[in-house]
């Protein structure tokens, strides 16, 4: 039963949060070449917890890949982080009344929006070969309540990196 409820709140955690991910790359590229890499950020106004969190999952999720951070690599990746507030309407309340007999019908219904800020985070995460060349763009779009935790932030940011490099390197 303990573990049936501790499946059921990691549900609810990730199900609070979406992300969205695209890539494309060049195809004529040897990304069997490219073992090193080293990180610049793009002008930004996240926060250095927002940006360590990214750079931390990419450096993981790489690490995986066989890819290492070496600070003196000509192959960069560069992220462009942004972030914005929105309101979203989840769901409404509904309250109706009906009757009906016959041909003939009446009801009354009232709908009542909830509507919850949402934290947007959009990274666009680009790989650049040792000519300067791009040769892998990835675009990572997170969407969570505004009021999440830190834990659901970082939570989310890890599993978004990994859907973003799941095919990485990318087969010819």
């Amino acid at each position: 039963m303990k573990n049936l409820a501790l499946v059921f709140i990691g549900f609810l955690i990730f199900s609070c949060s979406t992300q969205t991910v695209s890539v494309d790359f060049d195809r004529s590229q040897d990304f069997s070449k490219i073992n090193d890499y080293k990180i610049e950020m793009a002008e930004n106004s996240m926060s250095e917890l927002d940006i360590n969190r990214i750079q931390t999952a990419i450096q993981n999720e790489l690490s995986t890949k066989s890819m290492q951070l070496n600070p003196n690599s000509e192959n960069k990746i560069i992220i462009r982080p942004e972030e914005y507030l929105s309101k979203s309407q989840n769901s409404s309340v509904g309250i109706g009344v009906g009757s009906g007999s016959g041909n003939f019908g009446t009801s009354i219904g009232v709908g009542i929006p909830i509507t919850k800020k949402k934290l947007n985070q959009t990274y666009l995460v680009s790989l650049y070969n040792q000519s300067g060349n791009l040769v892998w763009d990835g675009r990572l779009e997170i969407q969570m309540p505004a009021d999440g935790s830190s834990n659901m932030l970082e939570s989310s940011v890890e599993k978004g990196v990994q859907k973003l490099f799941k095919k990485y390197p990318p087969k010819k």
